[in-house]
């Protein structure tokens, strides 16, 4: 009886000590952590808050991969320009024939014809080989204003300085060039698709076809605007690095970077665009393990009330002591704020044969639900 009950106690004790909180691992280069926490009221809506947990296993056979960072690549540019001056017109640089012009007229701007346009390259006529109108585009599914026009050039087009002209223009037009067949390509990507309130973000910015001339503009989905700062890094190419500001936008959306450049003379606009969350909660840094059941207890400071998730991927070691994704989980609860807990439930089935200890949580994310934002983002989060 006495055996029976230090056994017990011993097993207790050894429970307790698997359950005891562990620092998660420091925060890589590319993670996303909250460095302070807003406080927000709760979304106005019908939010689920039953808590959900659940699990399915993985091939270790098989690499998971993250899908980078989208990058921008542009061929075409835009300008804006008054009527008076495309009558005596306007210079467009080219650099391959075949180019396609869209012209678009502001409120109160005079609609033109494809018959009104005089294109001249060097001195010389190009000709038109499609023209594509309002109704046409707009059959085609493009969101076009009215008197819009689209020229795809063809005889005579080719590299050079191109001049634009219409006799009957009156008001403002926005000219939009692309050219497909263009070796000339501005590239820009950001380091995260997805960032927060406040954090600093970079944009890289190259080009093929040229030396390279660049500026930008930050752009939230309310129309603010402000300009960012174009710097060359020491590896020759160049960057936009900016500080996202704290209050949120009064319109949902993502936010933009929007580039322009000058590529050998030719110009280039590109447009990369990121997500934006407010800080609401975030991981409290330690974690703890229930380890007969592979359970991740993780407690979450909370400044906003609202339905969190939180997701991650149970690495293994393999028999070749290799390690080996073998199973991902999901946990989501309405939390208020304070310090909740998230668990994330790896069932030891999921384990192949030969597959054990030591373990490592991967692309462990928090997000809001209620908010529709990756809060708090780390690519290696634990080792026990």
């Amino acid at each position: 009886m006495i055996r029976r009950a230090a056994l017990a106690a011993m097993t207790c004790l050894l429970c307790g000590l698997a359950q005891a909180a562990q620092p998660l691992l420091p925060a890589g280069d590319h993670d996303q952590v909250p460095s302070r926490l807003v406080r927000l009221p709760a979304p106005v809506g019908e939010f689920e808050r039953q808590p959900v947990t659940f699990a399915w296993a993985l091939d270790p056979a098989l690499s998971l991969s993250e899908t980078p960072p989208y990058q921008a690549s542009s061929r075409e540019y835009w300008l804006t320009v008054a009527g008076d001056a495309l009558q005596r017109g306007v210079t467009l640089p080219m650099s391959a024939p075949n180019a396609l012009i869209r012209v678009s007229p502001a409120n109160g701007a005079t609609a033109l014809r494809a018959e009104d346009f005089k294109l001249t390259l060097q001195g010389r006529p190009v000709g038109v080989a499609r023209v594509a109108d309002t109704q046409a585009l707009r059959q085609a599914g493009m969101d076009v204003s009215a008197g819009t026009q689209v020229l795809r050039l063809g005889a005579g087009s080719g590299a050079g300085r191109a001049q634009l002209q219409a006799a009957r223009a009156q008001g403002r037009y926005v000219i939009h060039v692309f050219e497909p067949d263009s070796p000339v390509v501005l590239h820009a990507r950001a380091e995260r698709s997805q960032a927060l309130a406040g954090d600093t973000l970079r944009v890289q910015i190259g080009a093929t076809g040229g030396a390279l001339r660049a500026s930008a503009l930050l752009v939230a989905p309310d129309g603010r605007s402000q300009p960012v700062n174009v710097r060359r890094t020491p590896a020759g190419t160049q960057e936009a690095v900016f500080t996202l500001p704290t209050r949120p936008a009064a319109a949902p959306g993502l936010w933009e970077l929007q580039v322009f450049s000058d590529i050998d003379g030719i110009p280039r606009d590109a447009r990369t665009a990121f997500g934006v969350a407010q800080p609401t909660a975030r991981l409290a840094g330690t974690f703890a393990i229930d380890g007969s059941h592979l359970r991740v207890s993780l407690p979450v400071q909370v400044a906003a009330p609202g339905r969190y998730e939180l997701r991650g991927t149970l690495y293994a070691t393999a028999p070749d002591g290799s390690l080996r994704p073998v199973s991902q989980a999901h946990s989501a609860a309405w939390l208020t704020p304070g310090t909740g807990v998230l668990v994330l439930p790896f069932p030891r089935e999921h384990l192949p044969t030969g597959y054990g200890a030591p373990f490592e949580l991967h692309q462990l994310q928090l997000n809001d639900q209620t908010r529709m934002a990756p809060l708090e983002l780390r690519d290696r989060a634990a080792r026990f």
